[in-house]
């Protein structure tokens, strides 16, 4: 997915979203916000708002001289989740279609965004997710595929919203396939890295990898041999989130392995997929 003007302030809202994280004081973090500006130029118009993104944060987090400034709010989201974790392994094994429902909750935690989204009601989305359909739903092909599959890799997002994801992988589990998930390298905004894996205890039962890349989604070209070789020989691909969705939704047309899970929590990603903002999806590009 192209970058648009519109993602320009989104790296703004995401350099003072990073900011707010720290305790600096403003006129310093008025400084890095002017730095940031003067970046802004240097952007690739022809890359994708995931890689942009990365390249601002990255320069932000250099100018805080902190490698990991959400780390406290990373272990703050994945204890919330884990508090909710027995009563959706309730809902999840009471319902007619477990996995079905199990990729309802895990869109639900995709409302964990604190790049985009710094306050986020948790137990809403859930409920939301219960109550409404995908607005674009190829879960139909997914289970014709499923029935056919040895291998699935789930690209994570966030933190918090990865014990979510715990819950789909162990239905995956069930189905008979083996599971694969993928985290970061290095911290980026909020996104899961194995610390967080281990945090929520995804690694239990889950074979858990880092994809060797410390950006913001999928960047293929600076993802590890080793990650690039599963992604390849995976039978099904399950793409969490927004900033996988803009950096392989182009993959996507040509590769009928992929599968997007994702709330749409900007207009631009929503006129891209074709679907109002805020509203769920799982589907093929």
């Amino acid at each position: 997915m192209k970058v648009a003007l519109e993602c320009i302030p989104c790296y703004l809202k995401q350099t003072i979203n990073t900011i707010a994280q720290t305790k600096i004081p403003e006129e310093k973090a008025r400084e890095i916000i002017y730095q940031i500006l003067s970046l802004l130029p240097e952007c690739d118009p022809q890359g994708t708002p995931a890689e942009n993104s990365t390249v601002v944060l990255r320069r932000v987090n250099e100018l805080l001289g902190i490698q990991d400034p959400f780390l406290k709010a990373k272990k703050e989201s994945n204890h919330l989740a884990l508090k909710l974790l027995p009563q959706l392994r309730e809902k999840i094994s009471r319902n007619n279609d477990p996995l079905f429902m199990s990729l309802k909750i895990a869109v639900a935690g995709n409302i964990i965004d604190m790049g985009i989204l710094k306050d986020f009601d948790v137990e809403g989305s859930i409920r939301e997710a219960m109550e409404k359909d995908f607005a674009r739903d190829d879960y139909e092909d997914f289970q014709k595929q499923l029935k056919d599959a040895r291998s699935v890799l789930i690209l994570g997002d966030n933190s918090g919203e990865i014990a979510f994801d715990r819950l789909l992988a162990e239905q995956l589990l069930e189905q008979g396939v083996e599971v694969t998930y993928a985290v970061k390298d290095q911290p980026i905004l909020n996104d899961a890295t194995m610390a967080d894996a281990d945090h929520v205890g995804i690694t239990e039962k889950i074979r858990v990898i880092s994809n060797g890349s410390g950006f913001l989604g999928t960047v293929l070209k600076d993802c590890s041999e080793e990650f690039k070789q599963v992604y390849e020989n995976s039978d099904i691909i399950i793409s969490k989130g927004q900033a996988n969705y803009e950096s392989i939704e182009a993959l996507g047309r040509e590769d009928r392995r992929l599968f997007f899970l994702l709330r749409a929590k900007c207009e631009i990603v929503a006129d891209n997929l074709e679907v109002e903002l805020g509203q769920m999806v799982f589907c093929h590009s």
